[in-house]
């Protein structure tokens, strides 16, 4: 292979959910041969599970909202992946968030979300029901400005001139927003207990992606049928079918660029006793590596200045350590349901990120528990997650060791991390620890080694109301030919990424792309017809 030229109509750089969605569109809708190459040994990204012991895991899809039966996003699914994966929709109560003094459990209906909160916090009613408003306004908001950043040019004026008391609304932080609204303290913290889920505290957040996510899930939570595997599986089918191929240990060293224009790819890969080198052509070249390593190690220098310019004055995302456990008997004997739990000691989320790193020493101030095991009817041995952020520095001086090969001290700080994790769980489920029969850890040097994220960020480029707007990272770049797909052309998470994987799409396609994958979208929502 080392010695010969592949010739492709698209290449895209990375099989997370977003090279994915593009590979799958462009193939589906347009019929192009599309070439995925990824580094790991498996396809997916965040979208790849792994095993051990008979237990399986995913590693980064927890729940989905917006899956509701019609709706354009499952349409989008379907058209990513064949129609291959199938939907569980997880219990009524999707959420339960844990305080010192309070316990809240959020319903699937937005309509009874608000009656909760109000009824916990009375005099507060008013204000909750204007929350609910202005949640949808900012997510509305940030939907199209999102798109705005990847619509052709001709375009783009004219949509950046709607919406300007929106774009106030959703360009102050999370924090000020909710210090504005809401008087009573524990309120704003219960409001706010899913920032884990865009990765940065109320100070730092910009509203529009909390309310993109708080909007998302406001109908409930979906999870794959059979793990998310499921996922890369469809998207494969639907791109080898067309004549594509998805390659695994392929490597992208760099993104060639010939007078201006994309041209393909040198990518490295093991062989017999040592690596070999190959090139593949195409006259699109779709990034969903992310937009940092592409600006700084797939380009040459002085390649693409304005995307290094906004990587350059961007924050990345935070890490986490993720431990994985397989269950000795079912979690329901412990009344668990399948919803998702977090758990704060702090009502003030700003000085829970202040404390991570009592996290390495056995005592993190939070963290987020979820049971893949009850959310997929599939499920043949039982799991559960337990996840808490932590900060990439800690874990630095090992970043050049191979993987399972750190050393005692290293190992030392997981079992630590570890214990810590499970005292936590424990005491607010006194018997859990009786269930665990295994246990793993992740930590951000995991994330790090098999992605290629910068600082082992899990959700790209940090969602702060400078990124924003500052219009960083748009899907078509100033390299002809390159685009950017992923959380780093859209948002946080999987959708996120999904959806940044479409406006790559669209911008490949044209003026009339992203109209294109929508209309086909809500036609395959309605079964085709």
């Amino acid at each position: 292979m080392d010695a010969e030229q592949r010739d492709y109509d698209v290449i895209v750089v990375g099989s997370g959910m977003g090279g994915l969605a593009a590979g799958g569109l462009l193939a589906r809708l347009e019929g192009r041969r599309v070439l995925v190459l990824e580094s790991h040994f498996k396809l997916g990204g965040f979208t790849h599970t792994f095993q051990r012991k008979g237990f399986h895991w995913d590693v980064g899809v927890h729940y989905l909202g917006g899956l509701r039966d019609g709706s354009s996003l499952r349409g989008l699914f379907d058209l990513v992946t064949g129609g291959a994966v199938k939907w569980q929709q997880m219990p009524h109560v999707l959420e339960v968030f844990h305080y010192p003094d309070l316990t809240f459990e959020v319903p699937s209906d937005p309509g009874e979300y608000a009656a909760a909160l109000a009824e916990q916090f009375p005099v507060e009613a008013p204000a909750i029901a204007r929350y609910f408003d202005d949640v949808k306004r900012a997510s509305a908001w940030y939907g199209r400005e999102a798109y705005r950043w990847s619509a052709p040019l001709a375009l783009r004026a004219g949509m950046g001139l709607a919406g300007l008391r929106d774009r106030r609304l959703a360009l102050t932080t999370t924090k000020d927003y909710l210090e504005r609204r809401f008087a009573d303290p524990r309120l704003r913290a219960v409001v706010a207990s899913q920032w884990g889920d865009y990765g940065l505290p109320p100070s730092q957040s910009a509203f529009a992606v909390h309310a993109l996510v708080v909007g998302h899930y406001l109908r409930g939570g979906w999870y794959p049928v059979g793990t998310s595997r499921t996922i890369a599986d469809g998207a494969r089918e639907v791109i080898e079918s067309r004549g594509g191929a998805c390659l695994v240990d392929h490597t992208v060293e760099e993104i060639l660029v010939e007078q201006g224009h994309a041209v393909g790819v040198r990518a490295s890969y093991k062989k017999g006793r040592g690596p070999r080198e190959a090139t593949f052509r195409a006259p699109v070249v779709i990034s969903d590596a992310g937009a940092h390593t592409t600006a700084t190690r797939l380009l040459a220098p002085g390649t693409a200045p304005r995307l290094a310019r906004s990587v350059a004055s961007a924050e990345p995302s935070i890490s986490t350590v993720t431990l994985y456990l397989g269950l000795s008997d079912s979690p329901e004997s412990l009344g668990f349901t399948g919803a998702n739990h977090w758990y704060f000691d702090s009502y003030d989320h700003d000085l829970t990120r202040a404390r991570w790193a009592e996290v390495l020493v056995g005592k993190p101030p939070g963290a987020y528990l979820s049971f893949p095991s009850l959310k997929d009817p599939d499920a043949r041995r039982h799991t559960a997650e337990v996840i808490a952020f932590v900060e990439y520095d800690a874990f630095a001086p090992w970043r050049d060791e191979l993987w399972k090969r750190r050393g005692p001290e290293y190992e030392l700080i997981k079992k630590q991390i570890t214990l810590g994790l499970l005292d936590l769980v424990e005491r607010h489920h006194p018997g859990f620890r009786d269930l665990v029969a295994f246990a793993e850890l992740s930590t951000p040097l995991t994330v790090e080694g098999f992605t290629g994220h910068q600082r082992g960020g899990i959700y790209g480029l940090a969602a702060t109301p400078q990124r924003i707007r500052d219009h960083l990272v748009p899907a078509r770049t100033e390299v002809d030919g390159l685009f950017i797909a992923g959380a780093d052309a859209c948002s946080p998470g999987v959708a996120g990424a999904m959806m940044g994987g479409v406006f790559a799409a669209g911008a490949v396609m044209g003026v009339r792309g992203f109209p294109t994958i929508m209309g086909a979208a809500r036609q395959e929502a309605r079964g085709g017809s």
